[in-house]
């Protein structure tokens, strides 16, 4: 359904240490929050297999498309030192959210 919250998982590779990769997402925090459409956002790295990632929830799909074109079209992904191949991402609906006893 085009009205559905979309998710969003983006995970890569990058040529630049981890920390200065999230040291970069830091930088850009001011500009995430203005994001059309962006509800959340919630940035990890894996470092034993150094995958670095953010999973993106959008009020839809379009706004969710939307942002993706702009970070691999508008010079954002090659600010991340992405190793090309190594792009992986993810679009869904979201259909259920569940919250545990501890989240407020």
């Amino acid at each position: 359904m085009q009205n559905e919250k979309t998710i969003v998982n983006l995970r890569f590779k990058s040529n630049l240490p981890i920390d200065e990769v999230c040291k970069i997402s830091t930088n850009r925090k001011q500009i995430l929050k203005k994001t059309e459409g962006l509800i959340s956002l919630f940035c990890y790295t894996n470092e034993e297999t150094n995958i670095i990632g953010g999973t993106y929830i959008f009020e839809n799909i379009q706004l969710a498309h939307q942002y993706l074109g702009q970070f691999l079209t508008q010079g954002i992904a090659p600010k991340y030192g992405i190793i090309p191949v190594t792009l992986k991402i993810d679009v869904a609906s979201l259909k259920e959210e569940i919250q545990g006893d501890n989240i407020e």
